[in-house]
């Protein structure tokens, strides 16, 4: 995404480039799928269906309103003069036109482009006319290495590069953002704006999977936000309110959902008792709003900067560490996984490939890591069965001691970001 000249670069346009035939390019809103699809094709028609279902249709510097009729009488034109077409946006074309499209195959190239799951699951069903004429691809938040790599680029360094990268993985922050600043001050100084456009975002979402926000969906945001991350625990907390009436299934089947809408992200529990799975949002910055909106109410309560900012270097901190984990999960063709037990805690565990074995426990703070903290963390990871341990500081780097299987400082974890970035 380009904005006062910074652009998010990402392994997915290589993907997109180097693909061919008909393809739904689809993920949550605001994940930049426009962006990218826009940079990644030579397209010659670029069409996108409005709320009013109307058809902007732009060749060039040309742009036109078309009824949807209207606007695939020329779709099918282009299309059978061999050219790139995109429809964006598809998920609101009335679906009376899959058939016309259907026809056209294998004529041209056509881009579908929607941000609604739903809209995947009739493309792909059974019964319908596109079935086994386009291949997906699932655009999600932009890879940590990616957003290092492009704040580097812009000549951001250290450890506020690594943060903001954290945080720009979630796109649709980036115009809103002063990338020269601290992370924890911008974002701290402006949060309520980003506490409305998360919730106009989130009933964005909901409206294009037709479904509308309820107060069930947003408490289950609100709990997820605020620490309860199993559907046993959002069933729990919301047991008083009467909004769940089907108790843990319920809940189980609401969040199942949200991981498929690309809003919750379930990563798998190492030696965590019965429970398989720890739930978190997946973006970084809606995380982040729901936990202050849980903490601090932020929609009905004005709150000093500094409250904010200390609440947001916690949750940062956590998210920093997710981050990293995915990373390392890259790196060493791995699993990242979650460790919780009443003995403590491992930030990132590194399972195999089929989540059988555990690799590498690595604790990983904003701060540093005092040479006493490590010899600890190496004791507990190796009590809960994980051989290896690793060190990650935003700070400074941390000393390598006979324990510890590998130790990463800011300049360090840059360097491994950008070796694997795009």
């Amino acid at each position: 995404m380009r904005i006062n000249k910074f652009v998010l670069r990402r392994r997915e346009e290589n993907l997109l480039k180097s693909s061919s035939g008909w393809l739904l390019v689809y993920g949550r809103r605001k994940v930049g799928k426009t962006f990218l699809v826009r940079r990644s094709f030579s397209w010659s028609l670029y069409a996108t269906v409005t709320r009013s279902r109307e058809v902007i249709i732009e060749e060039g510097r040309v742009r036109r309103r078309l009824s949807q009729r209207e606007a695939m009488e020329v779709i099918a034109e282009r299309l059978r003069r061999g050219e790139v077409v995109v429809l964006d946006e598809f998920q609101r074309l009335d679906e009376r036109f899959w058939d016309d499209l259907a026809l056209l195959h294998p004529h041209g190239r056509l881009i579908l482009c929607g941000s609604s799951l739903g809209i995947v699951e009739k493309v792909f069903d059974r019964r319908s006319p596109l079935l086994g004429l386009v291949m997906p691809v699932r655009i999600d938040l932009a890879r940590y290495a990616d957003a290092v790599l492009s704040l580097k680029e812009q000549g951001i360094e250290g450890g506020r590069c690594l943060l903001w990268a954290v945080l720009i993985r979630d796109p649709w922050i980036i115009p809103m953002v002063n990338l020269k600043l601290d992370p924890l001050d911008d974002l701290s100084s402006k949060i309520y704006g980003f506490y409305w456009s998360a919730k106009g975002l989130v009933g964005e979402i909901f409206e294009e999977e037709e479904r509308r926000l309820t107060l069930l969906y947003e408490a289950v945001l609100r709990e997820v936000g605020g620490g309860a991350w199993n559907s046993a625990k959002v069933a729990g907390r919301l047991a008083a309110t009467e909004l769940l009436p089907g108790g843990v299934a319920a809940a189980s089947g609401i969040m199942e959902r949200m991981v498929e809408m690309g809003l919750l992200q379930k990563i798998p529990l190492w030696r965590s008792g019965r429970s398989r799975f720890f739930f978190k949002h997946r973006s970084p910055i809606m995380h982040a709003i729901y936990y202050l909106d849980q903490k601090l109410n932020l929609g009905e309560e004005e709150v000093a900067v500094e409250e904010v900012k200390k609440r947001l270097t916690h949750i940062l901190a956590h998210e920093f560490a997710f981050s990293v984990g995915e990373l390392m999960a890259e790196v060493h063709k791995g699993t990242l996984a979650y460790t919780i037990t009443p003995e403590g805690d491992i930030d990132v565990v590194i399972m195999d490939a089929r989540r059988r074995k555990p690799r590498t426990g690595y604790e990983v703070k904003l701060g540093e890591i005092t040479a006493r903290e490590a010899l600890q963390f190496a004791e507990r990871i190796r009590s809960l069965g994980v051989p290896r341990a690793g060190l990650v500081s935003m700070s400074k780097k941390p000393s390598m001691l006979k324990d510890i299987y590998e130790s990463y400082g800011p300049e360090e974890l840059t360097e491994l970001a950008l070796k694997h970035a795009k």
